[in-house]
């Protein structure tokens, strides 16, 4: 699909990183046995000063954490800075320099209006390249976020596909970050929340 009058994808693109986790739960009824470690993965986008964000549940547990740009083939080592697991948004920062270079911060924009078209960039199951879908939003409302399943939070629902792996992406409105992918509903097509 071709990008929105003055929006360059190819510039969103850029900005957008796959993330690959390996975590490990604690097991606190029985602290002496620890669950297998896990391996999954998420998007992230570059928000400026080494800072990518992502999903607080994308991160959690991270023993092991690397992210990749679209345009490179090496994965480069991560580390988490903040995740607030309350509001499901974490941020993670790369050492090595070489990752930043020629990255530009995405612009964070105002809250989307309801019946406004949204589009949603990451890497969701499926496949291995970045993904782009549009769509529109279709209810704003306070809910329960599913990774702690005790705050309630502003979220916003789009019938933008947002599958697993799409955690952490940006959605983007006018070129703008206007929210962040962060769960869809088993069992219910075309509807996701940012």
């Amino acid at each position: 699909a071709a990008a929105p009058e003055g929006v360059d994808l190819e510039a969103l693109r850029a900005s957008v990183v796959k993330i690959y986790t390996v975590s490990q739960s604690e097991n606190y009824r029985k602290p002496w046995q620890r669950p297998r470690p896990q391996g999954s993965s998420g998007t992230g986008f570059y928000i400026g000063d080494r800072k990518l964000m992502t999903n607080a549940h994308v991160i959690s547990d991270a023993k092991n954490l690397q992210v990749k740009r679209s345009d490179r083939v090496k994965r480069y080592e991560a580390r988490v800075l903040y995740a607030g697991h309350d509001c499901d948004l974490g941020v993670i920062t790369v050492d090595d320099d070489e990752f930043w270079e020629g990255m530009k911060p995405l612009e964070i924009g105002e809250r989307s209006e309801m019946r406004s078209k949204v589009m949603t960039i990451g890497y969701p199951m499926g496949g291995n390249k970045i993904s782009v879908t549009e769509g529109v939003v279709s209810r704003i409302e306070v809910n329960t976020y599913v990774h702690t399943g005790a705050d309630d939070h502003l979220t916003i629902q789009t019938d933008a596909a947002i599958n697993p792996g799409n955690s952490g992406g940006p959605v983007i409105q006018d070129g703008k970050v206007v929210g962040v992918a962060f769960q869809g509903r088993m069992f219910a097509q075309n509807l996701g929340y940012m």
